[in-house]
């Protein structure tokens, strides 16, 4: 009874939600829960044929990555033979979970479900936060994080339209988002087969938050610590501020936090049972790990000492099949396609160049997020955690950490030790070092240390939980404040102490964590019932919250929450809206700054895509970079870009860009006719056209308006471009070649 009434509140908020937002294909909503359940089936016959769990929290997490495992290698096959289709989806899945019965079943050895005994304040505020989130985030995702629209949802959208995994140009953007590993980029496109849409990949990181929680719970509960101790560093990584707003979006950073936790567990286990099945499992989660984004390679340092932390092992070699399987192919494709397996940068060891990419590491510190005043550390280590948790979190966890390394070195003065590595190799190993995003896989070690503040002493023990408790509320409160600092322009804001919810908010939170408290401490009366009610009170709150927020504050949407501005023009957004309501079932070519995938449309109605202003339709960065160094592609001035860095000059000069981190090549010559075969090519139906951003306006050409030269093309021809909508940031066209 308890599963069976969390299936079905799920499936009625699901349904719900998905009516609200305008999906009424039911047979949608059947595919949806056809392949959820087809995945979990074959996961966790996998988990107890293969990988046999330890613990039900164990199994969970096993269960979770497995899972994902199988969405993202299906992927992988469907895309990479040009069949990334709902039936072809359905078919493989069916296959996998009908093989996965092929091995013979083993007793789960599990325990029962116990009676919790987690204290009810973390437990209810975190139920509640994440029910505001998930509200919060069906009316404001994925407009509530930049790179959702910029690439990650644009990516998937892309690969879902065409049928197959492909580049797609960033021209206005970081270059080396179109070939950053995707396997993030392929659960979303999981995520949005069923519906066409983004109806559940909008807030497709919020099962990775909860699988990092249990993570970093098996994790403490595995050094020793109570369970009734192991709830905090949980409860007080899901009321980190970039943890949530990262839950309520579509990036690929809280994905890639949560592999880097469950490669650090299943790391720990498979030393210390050193057992072939384990190894493989941790090869799985690292492939995982490595195939999300770049940055993973910057901590691999982190997971060679945790391997050898113990002495050499001739099994950690089991690891290698999980993560040629789930990494390698990314990084293969970019070494055969484009000469590096990091492109655009170029691969270099100790000064030596293995793989030329279009620029080095010296290119790539020519930006001005890249720092070496250490002085502004603090600031984005408070940033990269939230300011008011960082406040809190600093005298626990030197106390909880000197417990740990007072138990020895293994495993708890090790894990200790890992968000303090974590620091110099997030330093010196990223050359965006100012992005404290960056930071967030450190920050579920870090929380490890509260659940070892606690002593023998009784009285000690009641004043760190009080603590704790008074922690919580002034994260969600916070105060109109922010810390003193002198930082650059754009740290502005970083330190502020504002809570989560906000303040009109507050008392309604209040109530809900009272309800949710309720029904923890009733359903902990029963190991079956506690956490069944609390998932389903969870989804019927954020489902009540998500209707109710379209409603209780017109004209405008009810702010539950208080996120970090993604800093999108309002005018964009108008432009946005002026397209979806009056554009679909059209080809859009678009220009001047890379935030495409609003233009996609409700369920992706629209094909999306940027068209070259040369001859050149079908060329992407690296076909430029290439034919440029080889002097195939000599652009003759005047040119329409110059190279630069990130918001910083290059010297002028003539022949390959080694040091420039936007070489801006697909922009620097353009002829007007071969544009128009270029949208002739592509059958474009509409032209949007956005004003330049601050980091391309010094470094292209553009009107006087601030417009790329697509405008004044366009705005010369009125038989061939109609102008159908402006702002002044935004031209739309008609397009109309015949």
């Amino acid at each position: 009874m308890p599963v069976l009434m969390v299936i079905g509140v799920l499936l009625t908020a699901n349904a719900w939600v998905g009516w609200l937002l305008g999906y009424g294909s039911v047979s949608g909503f059947v595919i949806f829960w056809v392949l959820c359940a087809l995945t979990l089936v074959t996961a966790w016959n996998i988990v107890t044929r293969v990988f046999p769990p330890m613990s039900r929290v164990d199994a969970g997490i096993r269960v979770g990555v497995v899972s994902v495992a199988v969405i993202v290698l299906s992927g992988l096959v469907l895309g990479s033979v040009g069949r990334l289709t709902i039936g072809a989806d359905l078919a493989l899945q069916m296959a996998v979970c009908a093989a996965s019965f092929a091995s013979p079943a083993r007793a789960s050895g599990l325990p029962g479900p116990a009676r919790p005994t987690f204290p009810v304040l973390p437990v209810a505020v975190c139920a509640a936060l994440l029910s505001f989130g998930a509200g919060f985030a069906v009316t404001h995702s994925p407009l509530t994080l930049y790179d959702s629209v910029s690439y990650h949802l644009f990516f998937a959208a892309r690969w879902l339209q065409d049928r197959t995994l492909s580049i797609v140009p960033t021209p206005f953007s970081d270059v080396a988002q179109a070939y950053a590993p995707g396997n993030g980029e392929l659960w979303f496109v999981w995520l949005m087969l069923p519906f066409h849409g983004d109806l559940v990949a909008r807030i497709g990181q919020l099962p990775f938050a909860l699988l990092a929680a249990a993570t970093i719970y098996a994790l403490v509960r595995r050094l020793g610590a109570p369970a009734r101790h192991a709830i905090y560093p949980p409860a007080f990584f899901l009321l980190s501020r970039p943890i949530l707003e990262q839950a309520i979006g579509a990036n690929v950073d809280l994905i890639c936090a949560a592999m880097f936790l469950t490669s650090l567990y299943f790391g720990i286990v498979a030393i210390d049972r050193n057992d072939r099945r384990d190894w493989i499992l941790w090869g799985i989660s690292l492939g995982l790990y490595w195939g999300t984004k770049y940055l993973a390679l910057v901590y691999t340092p982190i997971f060679l000492l945790l391997a050898v932390s113990r002495g050499p092992r001739a099994r950690v070699a089991w690891a290698l099949p999980g993560i040629a399987l789930f990494a390698l192919p990314w990084y293969l494709r970019n070494w055969f396609v484009a000469g590096s397996p990091i492109y655009p940068a170029s691969l270099s060891i100790a000064g030596v160049t293995l793989a030329r990419g279009a620029f080095g590491r010296d290119a790539m510190l020519n930006t001005i997020f890249h720092t070496g005043d250490v002085r502004l550390f603090p600031v984005m280590a408070a940033h990269g955690m939230g300011p008011t948790l960082f406040l809190f979190w600093i005298p626990f966890a030197l106390v909880g950490a000197a417990s740990m390394i007072r138990r020895g070195w293994w495993p708890h003065g090790l894990m200790a030790l890992v968000p303090v590595l974590m620091v110099p190799l997030y330093w010196f190993g990223l050359p965006v070092n100012v992005d404290s995003r960056f930071l967030m896989p450190a920050i579920g070690p870090a929380m490890l240390p509260l659940a070892f503040a606690f002593r023998k002493s009784r009285t000690w023990n009641v004043f760190v939980e009080s603590a704790y408790a008074i922690g919580m509320v002034w994260i969600v409160v916070g105060a109109h404040a922010e810390l003193p600092a002198n930082v650059p322009w754009f740290m502005g804001g970083w330190l502020a102490l504002n809570g989560l919810v906000e303040s009109q908010f507050v008392i309604g939170f209040a109530a809900l964590t009272a309800l949710m408290a309720l029904a923890w401490w009733l359903g902990s009366r029963s190991a079956r019932w506690a956490m069944p009610l609390i998932v389903a009170l969870c989804a019927a709150s954020a489902t009540v919250l998500a209707a109710g927020g379209e409603r209780w504050c017109r004209p405008s949407r009810c702010e539950y929450l208080d996120t970090t501005s993604p800093y999108i023009r309002a005018n964009l957004v108008a432009g946005w809206r002026w397209i979806a309501a009056n554009v679909s079932q059209s080809t859009i070519a678009y220009t001047g700054i890379n935030l495409p995938y609003p233009l996609t449309g409700e369920q992706l109605t629209n094909r999306v895509l940027y068209v070259n202003i040369d001859g050149r339709p079908r060329w992407r960065f690296h076909d430029y970079d290439h034919a440029y160094r080889t002097g195939r592609f000599d652009p003759v001035p005047p040119l329409l870009a110059k190279s630069s860095g990130e918001l910083m000059p290059v010297a002028q000069r003539a022949g390959p860009r080694d040091d420039a981190l936007r070489p801006r090549y697909e922009r620097m010559q353009g002829f007007r006719d071969a544009w128009i075969a270029n949208l002739k090519t592509f059958g474009v139906g509409h032209l949007f056209i956005a004003a330049l951003s601050a980091y391309e306006i010094d470094y292209l050409w553009h009107t006087d308006h601030g417009f790329p030269v697509e405008e004044a093309w366009a705005a010369g021809d009125p038989q061939s471009f109609r102008l159908e909508y402006q702002n002044p940031q935004v031209r739309v066209y008609a397009v109309d070649l015949h």
